[in-house]
């Protein structure tokens, strides 16, 4: 397989990727609780989505491991951005509440 073909089933995997794990609260709310177990800090079920792309576009190892770099990059940026509005929202409602608490 030559260079472009190469990088083009790679792009199209992680479009793939990228499509599947857009960001879902749900998830990462079953996984704040405790609810989903992880391997190896991604949930489960999104090692599923992982071993499904690597059959669809036969990645070899090193291909696959490009992906799964790829993959827990994407969720820790999500998990990483979702905790970073979480705590400046808590911040916003401490002052909203520290506000109304001074009428």
């Amino acid at each position: 397989m030559d260079i472009e073909a190469k990088k083009s089933l790679l792009w199209d995997a992680f479009e793939e990727l990228k499509t599947k794990w857009s960001v879902d609260e749900r998830v990462l709310e079953k996984l704040d609780e405790g609810e989903e177990r992880t391997v190896d800090g991604l949930p489960e079920s999104r090692i599923n989505d992982l071993m499904s792309i690597k059959e669809k576009y036969q990645l070899d190892d090193v291909d696959f491991l490009f992906i799964v770099g790829a993959a827990v990059g994407l969720y820790e940026g999500q998990r990483n951005v979702r905790n970073v509005v979480k705590r400046k929202i808590k911040t916003v409602n401490e002052f909203v509440s520290s506000v109304i608490g001074m009428k």
